[in-house]
Order: structure tokens, then sequence, then C-alpha cells
């Protein structure tokens, strides 16, 4: 083409003339002064170019008596090759720059570049500004076109918790690849930020360090002088500080679902701040072993595999969601596989009330509430029966009263047996203490007199120690303390002179100066009050400060040692009393004649009191005497014994609620409705599923639940 437009276009024509310059600007200026040098020497031997080129024609090489043809025309060879070569270099680099450009667009919606010198970053900087603002300008214009601020979905917390480290970048392209690019362009953006990460710059005082879309598992340490074709398997534990240098070819089809992870180090954040404590790795299949206790916030769903083994007792709390339909029997233990999931209706409320109805046991002399079960434990006159089929070398104690249950183990009360201590209500130094020993479900399996010789062993009380203090009811009577699992007795320092005492409670909230209170069965029966100045078994063998129960008007009381003065209050306010029991900083005991039942508020020094049986739920009724008195191991009944009487029973107190209910009643005219009897020894087993009762005149019962449901 050069050679044509040489031969047929005059030269003065083709080219125009040059123009003066202080410095070529490019390859094709020089070339251009090169082919006029040539032709200003092809003018001066003044052969023209067509002459030249017909002489080519005529001979393969120009006369040799011309040279100065023969260097003109090499001149024009060499000229022509250089502006061609020019004219290609120059396609070639305007094709690069325009791909370069299109790839540059697509590839910031993926994979940003971030400048690598200080005026690259100052470039782009003033790019984002001029944009930034042209957005604000133009807001009704094109979305695709706009950048945004990134702002994250949720507020993590604590600034302070947002403190990371700086990141040192690099210059060198690191050898971590980019992934493999897709052939479809990039969607438009959403309002919503995306998850990946803009080629905005950071808005932070730190470099953002732009990482790949997707990290490689671990940097290397020699980048690469090309990027790679496929990306590596596993995204890098720490991603690299800068991204690669060359684009990807094609954008990506659309931003990626999950967000790469973040090039910052987390590893000193303290997830206690947010209530989370998140494991390493989540776990595939469940844990073989339960945990020792349970979590702080329960599972919304079940697993999809059961555990191995159940967990060794239930939990204390209720599930989240209960059961569809209450079961009739509780299961015997946890279930091997759980439910596929939880169940969505609650369970229909249906809570056990006492005396409901009587089951009559002709047999016994007793109406029992339908519900409860009964067995007869010992006979006043005939030998205990043993589970294995013995019987005990002794009688069972005659005028069975006041009663506790203390486990063999008090480190494991549950596993090693309990044993139930009984006084016997005996004259003349006939009385005594007996213990009746089971296993821990509940089998007999011994028999023995822990204490004989007193007198009138009436009532008494247990001790946090798990021992049993008896009290003698006559005029000289002592208070005696009894360890029926070591055979220990001991007469302790509450009987002072003697008198007719009944029952104790023991405040233990200072297990160094423990606090008795000893109720006395008389009309002038003041109640005493010892404070101890030692602990466990000597507690009760110690010196310490003795004062007495003082009612002063409707609402206070006080404790005076002008036992004159107390006596006067008893006979007063509260003769005759009997049962007493400590809870919650408060003292409940009973005034059988008034038939009233007294609270003292033992830190604001006021009392209450209550008519007990007036306001009676069901069958039965409580009309006459309140004797002993004791919890049950929730605290949500009051259970009492009733002296005197044609149908003496045990009854339940509800809670603040004030009503009563009817565990047993002896049948009026049968072989223990008389005026002469009253219930006694009312006492639980160390789980709470069986229930001590006896009447006086020589039986003493166990009740169970028919639901298997502990006492509460």
């Amino acid at each position: 083409l050069l050679l044509l437009v040489i031969k047929h276009c005059p030269l003065d024509s083709c080219l125009p003339a040059p123009e003066p310059r202080t410095q070529p600007s490019n390859m094709s200026n020089t070339a251009a002064d090169s082919f006029r040098q040539n032709l200003a020497t092809d003018e001066e031997t003044g052969v023209t170019t067509d002459a030249f080129l017909e002489n080519g024609n005529q001979s393969k090489s120009p006369p040799s008596s011309n040279p100065p043809q023969t260097k003109s025309r090499v001149g024009w060879i060499i000229s022509g090759v250089l502006l061609l070569l020019c004219i290609i270099g120059l396609a070639f680099s305007m094709s690069n720059r325009n791909n370069e450009s299109n790839e540059v667009r697509a590839v910031g919606t993926s994979a940003p570049r971030g400048p690598t010198t200080a005026l690259d970053e100052a470039k782009e900087t003033d790019r984002f500004t001029s944009n930034a603002t042209a957005s604000s300008d133009n807001g009704a214009k094109d979305s695709t076109n706009t950048l945004t601020a990134f702002t994250p979905q949720e507020s993590v917390g604590d600034v302070a918790l947002l403190t990371l480290p700086e990141i040192q970048t690099t210059s060198s392209p690191t050898r971590s690849p980019t992934p493999v690019p897709s052939s479809s362009p990039t969607i438009p953006p959403t309002d919503i930020p995306s998850i990946v990460p803009t080629n905005v710059p950071s808005t932070s005082s730190g470099p953002t360090g732009g990482p790949s879309a997707d990290p490689s598992l671990h940097p290397t340490s020699w980048p690469s002088a090309l990027p790679s074709t496929q990306p590596t398997l596993a995204p890098s534990e720490s991603p690299t500080d800068e991204p690669t240098k060359s684009p990807t070819d094609l954008p990506t089809a659309s931003p990626s679902t999950n967000p790469t992870k973040s090039p910052f180090n987390f590893s000193s954040w303290t997830y206690s701040a947010f209530g989370l404590e998140p494991s390493a790795t989540p776990s595939k299949k469940p844990t073989s072993e339960p945990s020792t206790s349970p979590s702080q916030n329960p599972t919304l769903e079940p697993s999809k595999q059961p555990t191995r083994k159940p967990t060794r007792r239930p939990t204390r709390k209720p599930t989240r969601k209960p059961t569809r339909q209450p079961t009739k029997q509780p299961t015997p233990s946890p279930s091997l596989s759980p439910t596929n999931r939880p169940t969505s209706e609650p369970t229909p409320y249906e809570p056990f009330f006492f005396g409901d109805e009587f089951d009559k046991y002709e047999d016994l002399g007793i109406n029992v509430s339908r519900g409860l079960s009964v067995r007869v434990i010992a006979e006043t006159g005939k030998p205990v029966q043993f589970a294995n089929g013995g019987k005990s070398k002794l009688d069972a104690h005659t005028w069975p009263d006041g009663a506790g249950v203390i486990p063999m183990n008090p480190n494991n009360p549950l596993e090693d047996g309990y044993v139930y201590v009984s006084n016997s209500e005996e004259n003349d130094g006939e009385a005594g203490v007996y213990g009746i020993y089971f296993d821990k479900d509940g089998n007999i399996v011994d028999y023995q007199a822990l204490q004989t010789g007193t007198t009138w062993n009436c009532g008494g009380g247990l001790t946090p120690w798990n021992t049993w203090v008896t009290c003698e009811e006559h005029e000289d009577g002592q208070c005696w303390q009894i360890d029926p699992v070591n055979r220990r007795v001991e007469k302790t320092v509450l009987g002072g002179d003697g008198g007719e005492f009944e029952s104790v409670a023991v405040d233990n909230s200072d297990v160094d100066r423990p606090v008795f209170f000893t109720t006395e069965d008389d009309e002038m029966g003041a109640m005493r009050r010892f404070v101890a100045s030692g602990s466990g078994w000597d507690a009760l063998h110690s010196k310490g400060d003795h004062s007495f129960l003082r009612i002063l008007d409707g609402e206070t009381y006080e404790w005076t040692t002008d036992e004159d003065a107390a006596r006067e209050s008893a006979k007063k306010f509260y003769p005759n009393s009997e049962g007493i029991s400590f809870h919650e900083g408060k003292i409940f005991f009973m005034s059988k004649e008034k038939k009233m039942m007294f609270v003292l508020d033992l830190e604001n020094m006021t009392y209450e009191t209550e008519k007990t049986g007036k306001k009676f739920y069901g069958e039965g009724s409580f009309g006459d005497e309140p004797d002993q008195n004791m919890f049950g191991p929730t605290r949500k009944y009051m259970y009492f014994t009733e002296d005197g009487g044609r149908s003496p029973g045990v009854y339940a107190r509800f809670g603040n609620d004030g009503t009563y209910f009817t565990l047993f009643q002896a049948i009026e005219g049968g072989i223990y409705g008389n005026d002469e009897d009253e219930t006694t020894g009312i006492a639980l087993s160390p789980d709470g599923k069986r229930f001590y009762a006896g009447i006086q005149t020589g039986i003493i019962f166990e009740f169970t639940r028919d639901d298997g449901q502990p006492f509460e």
C-alpha cells in the first residue's frame, strides 16, 4: 500500500511540509523526517520517483553509475517499514486500552483493584469524590452509576470491641489467585449494600487492603508473574492484604451470596459481651455423652439424632413447650429417642388436690383421699415385718407420736436408705424413741430401740445436722438429742429445770450461732428461745442465751428474760402450744386450745394469726385441735395432725391461700373413731414420695401418690 501511494501521489501533495519541532513526539515523526531526508537526496540527483520505479522494473538493481538512487530506495523502504510498524503498534495499544477499560468496569463489582502507589491512591480518591458529588447532584440518574457508602445490616455493639489491628500493605502482587470469572456481566446493584465489597475506598483510617472475593487457604510466599486460571479449593485463614494487579478477563455473573472472610483478626474479641460463646466449628453429630449441667438457654428444636445415654436426672425446670396431652402415668426414666419436633399445644393443667373424694378402708379404719395408696408399716404389739420376709425381735412401740426421717448418709440421701424415728408417749419410764430402717427403695430392713426409760415422749424436731430432738411432756420433762445412725443419745440444755415440752424448730441461718425454739404444752407454757454458742451436735450442749416469747399487743412481740411475764402472755394469747416449724425467717406454731396458728416474723418482730381449718376444700373437716405441723419439700403445702374428735385426720394447708385439704381421716365410729385418738408422726422420705403418719392408739401408715409424683 505504501509503494502504491508513493507511486501515484506526488510527494508534495502526499506529505505536508514539516513543522519545526524542538523534540520528536513519537516514532512516526522520526520516520517521516528520515523519509523527507531521503527524498531530498533523490531530488539532488535529479531522479524522480517514477523514473526510479521504472528503472527498478527494467533492472534488478539500479545502475552502478548512480549510487545515490540506491541509497534513496533503501531509505524509502526502511521508512515505510517503520511507519507500518508504528501504525500496527498504535492499533494494538488502542485495542488493549479499550479491553482494559471494559474489564475494569466489570470487575469493579466482584474483585476491586486497589491502588498500588501513592499517585494511584490519590487518583482513586479524586475519582470517588467526583463520582459521589455527581451522584448527590443527579439523584434521579441510573442507580448503576451511583456509589454509596457501605452500612452494616446489624450493629455488633460497643465500639471498643470493633478496634481492629492495622494492616500493612505491600506493593507486590500476591500469588493468591482470583476466582474463575463468569461469562455474564454483573447485575445492577440493589439498594441494600452488597455482601461483596465494592471498589469504593474504605472510610476507615487504615488501608482497606482490598481482599479478593474468595481468598486462598494459605498465602503464598512469592507472587506469581501471572494470575492463575483456577481458584484454590478453600478460602485462606488470613486473606491477602492487596488484590492481584491483573483483573480477570470477564466480570462475574452476580455478587456472591456469602461474604468473603474478613481480613481482620477477631481472635481477641470477647463474645461474652454479646451473651454468646461460639464453638470453633459446629459439630455434625450430637455428642455421645450428655452435659453435666443444663444450658443457660434451651434449644428451640430437638437434635436430629438422640443421645446415646439418657440424662441421670430430669431437669428441675419444665420444658419450654409442654406435650399435647397429659400422660396417665409418669415415665420411669427419660426416653432414649427425642421427638422429631417440639409439640405445639400446651398440656392441660390438671392439679392434684387432696380430698376430692374418699376411698374407704374398713379394715384400717380410715378414709383416704382418692389418688393415694396406703400400707401399714407397724402396729402396736406386733413385730415389724421386713422386706426380706423376716421380722423384728421387738414388737412395735406403743402410743406412737412425734416423728421425723433422717437419711443414713446425709451426703447421699437418696442412695443409702433412711430411718423413720418415732416417739413413744408411754408413761412412768416406759416411753422412748424407736427407729424403723428403710433401704433407698422404701423397703423395711430393720427396727431398733434408740432410747428407753423416759416418760411421755411427745413431739420433737429435726436438726440441720441430721439428728432428732425428742421432748418429754411432763412437769420435769427434758429434751434429748438422738443420732439414729451412730446410736448416740444426750440430754440438751433446752429443757433447763424441766417442763411439759412439746416440739422444737431450728433457725440455722447463722451456722455458728443456731437458734432453737421450743414449745410447751401447758396453759402457761411460754415458748423458749435458745441462741447457741456452738454448732452441730455441740450446739445443743453449749452455753448460750435463753429468753421467752411475750406477746405485747395485737401486732408485736418481744423476747424477754422475764419468765413470769412470758407465762402470763402465753396464758392470754397462746396457751398449750404444740407443733412448730421454721421457714424463710418466720416461725409457725400452734395453740391447741385456741385452735390457732401463730406466724412470727423474726426480723420485723411482728406476728399474725390464723384460725385452722376455717377455709376447707373437699371431703373431711379440720374442726378440732391442731397439733404437729410440717412443711412439704416444695413448701407448697404445710401438713397438720389433729388432736381429739371422733374422726381425727391429717390435713394439708395450701400456700398462702389458707385452704385446707384432707389426706386421710379416721372413720367415725370405726376402729379409731373415738374421742381419745389423735393423728401423729407426719414425716416424708428423702425423695418426698412416701408420706408417713399414724394414729396414736397403735398404727403407722405409709402413703404414696398413685401418679408416682412426690408430695409437695
